[in-house]
């Protein structure tokens, strides 16, 4: 139409152009020189039948380029089975006629079929390998952080339940409960194990085993009568100088395993008595209100908080009965603080002297008497003074409640073996001096107290005349706030 310049083409480069299903009929070549074939020959030309059975050959075969698997070996792809089942040999390069709609049906139900054989066999295999008894593995390397501490939580919440049921309950249930399930005696101590470990300032457990081991190793004089020697009281003991040691509630047994090694150098025989006793361990399964032991045949009866159930005093009842009966019978106790009360002191009082706190006058009095100079109303006066003077401690623990119910047992304080000093803990001893006035011990006639009975008489104690119900409620149950 115009010439434009540098893009004109002489009419002598300009050939005409051919028909294209002339030229393809003739057999013409194209610019490039390559043969042109007809449409037919233009599509791919597909000698094999491609399905869903064997597109898993025929992807390595044409994508990864793999060569087929020769005749005579065995074929590794399920596809290449399903091939030859499928496939028919009609020679050359013919196709296959295409699949019905009920070969496609039966074809998709036997590679069903297949897929729930081999699942069977997995199954059936796993199945033999879990019925081979394994070691559970580790909890605590298996979780995370969060899980150990909610499982700790757990663990926790199941020993206040049960720390719960024990202080609720009498002892018979109790007893009746870790007897159908004995392994809730682990937990439960588990649990009491950790919570020492780490919340409580010390143990009284252990002040136990250092008090057995420093009156032990004091040796009486003759005649099996008590003998100071320096600050230290020698252990009761019997004619042929052993010292028989009841644990009543003692839950693992740290006191007898602690002092076993050394019993026989201390001269001590070590009862322990619980509500289970697992395996290999010095416990005796039994209600401490229902001992196995004859009367009188203990010395030293020890209730390291132990006192839990509702019959709570049916324990001390029991514990007089197998302790001695000669005035030398000693009960051992050690009390949580929050389980009694807190004394009660009138507005009037508030700024006045406290208890026990004597005069100057009284100071001079009580000097007197002591010294012999003034005589008092009575020959035990001086003893009396020494219980109003004891050491001052700012604690409002009120233990008298649950003094008279010692008392009304048959059991007399010995005011020096208070000890107020752990935040948590009472600690406290009572000397078998008498007949009980109140329990199912309270007709047997009095026994001899023998000499030094004067010495453990409490005379500031008054008879309250508390109820069955009033004595029990004395120590209050460790009950947990509900969150």
């Amino acid at each position: 139409m115009f010439a434009v310049p540098g893009w004109s083409l002489e009419s002598d480069a300009l050939k005409p152009q051919a028909d294209a299903s002339k030229q393809n009929q003739s057999g013409a070549t194209g610019a490039n020189g390559t043969p042109q074939s007809d449409s037919r020959s233009m599509k791919r030309k597909r000698d094999d039948h491609v399905t869903k059975s064997n597109v898993d050959a025929m992807y390595r075969r044409h994508i990864e380029g793999l060569k087929p698997t020769p005749k005579g070996q065995k074929q590794n792809a399920r596809g290449d089975k399903k091939q030859k089942k499928d496939e028919k040999p009609q020679g050359g390069d013919a196709q296959e006629k295409p699949m019905s709609k009920r070969q496609r049906k039966k074809q998709r139900k036997q590679e069903q079929s297949e897929q729930s054989q081999e699942g069977q066999g997995a199954s059936n295999e796993a199945s033999a390998t879990d019925a081979s008894p394994v070691a559970p593995p580790k909890t605590e390397a298996i979780l995370t952080p969060l899980q150990q501490a909610m499982r700790q939580k757990l663990i926790s919440s199941r020993f206040r339940h049960l720390n719960e049921t024990l202080y609720t309950t009498p002892s018979a249930k109790a007893f009746e409960l870790f007897s159908s399930n004995p392994e809730l005696f682990d937990e439960y101590h588990a649990g009491f194990a950790r919570q020492v470990k780490e919340s409580w300032p010390s143990n009284p457990v252990d002040g136990y085993i250092k008090a057995f081991r420093g009156r032990g190793a004091v040796v009486p004089k003759k005649g099996n009568r008590p003998d100071k020697r320096g600050p230290v009281l020698a252990l009761p003991r019997r004619p042929n100088g052993l010292c028989t040691v009841a644990d009543l509630g003692c839950g693992d047994a740290q006191l007898a395993r602690a002092l076993i090694p050394s019993s026989k150098k201390l001269n001590l025989k070590l009862l322990s008595y619980d509500l289970h006793a697992p395996k290999d361990s010095p416990i005796t399964k039994a209600d401490i209100s229902n001992l196995p032991l004859a009367d009188g045949s203990v010395d030293v009866a020890v209730f390291c908080l132990s006192l839990m159930g509702t019959n709570w005093v049916s324990f001390v009842e029991e514990a007089w009965r197998v302790l001695r009966s000669d005035g030398k019978g000693e009960c051992w106790v050690s009390e949580v603080k929050s389980r009694f009360g807190k004394v009660n002191r009138k507005k009037a009082q508030i700024g006045a002297k406290k208890p026990q706190q004597l005069t100057k006058s009284e100071k001079k009095k009580l000097k007197k008497i002591q010294s012999g100079e003034e005589e008092g109303s009575d020959a035990e006066d001086a003893e009396v003074f020494a219980e109003d003077a004891r050491p001052i401690t700012n604690d409002e623990t009120d233990i008298s409640a649950f003094v008279e119910v010692f008392r009304t047992r048959g059991f007399a304080l010995k005011p020096e073996s208070v000890d107020m000093s752990n935040k948590m803990f009472v600690r406290m001893e009572f000397v078998k001096s008498g007949t009980p006035g109140k329990g199912r011990h309270a007709s047997i006639a009095p026994a001899s107290s023998g000499p030094g009975k004067k010495r453990f008489i409490d005379r500031s104690a008054s008879d309250k005349g508390m109820s069955a119900e009033e004595e029990a409620a004395v120590l209050k149950p460790c009950v947990y706030k509900i969150r």
